[in-house]
């Protein structure tokens, strides 16, 4: 099982007597190699669910495994490794660099990573490639339509 959630909740306080149940008991199991797609009305805890499932924010009570380790009881260091190596993650809003090319963009996770300037540039080049944006390259996110950003 690669995605194992059991029971999980998410609870915000909004002062003392006010609660908002963004999840409330919710369990869901995910194969390896499985197409999932989550939908559900604004406001019934899509991206809360999300987020927990990209180890962005932890549940407030509930069982969480990914590929069999439990995430929930991992540090926040541990957390980012997972976010690093194992998680792939595509945000509705595109959070790109207004002032980056999109070579520049793909280049800055891999900045994180510690990646030498030739190899990040080999890399993302081939990432453009691949989804057919290579000469796109040097174009900024206000250049480029939704879809290419």
């Amino acid at each position: 099982m690669l995605i194992d959630i059991k029971d999980l909740y998410k609870i915000y306080h909004e002062g003392e007597e006010s609660e908002v149940r963004a999840l409330d008991g919710v369990t869901l199991q995910i194969d390896r190699g499985e197409f999932v797609a989550i939908i559900g009305q604004s406001g019934s805890g899509k991206s809360t669910l999300m987020n927990i499932l990209g180890c962005l924010d932890i549940p407030t009570y509930g069982d969480y495994h990914l590929d069999g380790t439990d995430v929930t009881a991992l540090t926040d260091r541990q957390l980012a490794h997972i976010r690093n190596k194992q998680i792939g993650f595509i945000f509705q809003g595109y959070n790109l660099i207004p002032a980056l090319n999109a070579r520049e963009n793909v280049e800055l996770p891999l900045i994180y990573q510690g990646m030498g300037m030739g190899q990040r540039t080999e890399r993302a080049m081939e990432s453009l490639e691949r989804v057919g944006m290579a000469d796109r390259a040097g174009h900024k996110p206000s250049e480029m339509s939704g879809g290419q950003q």
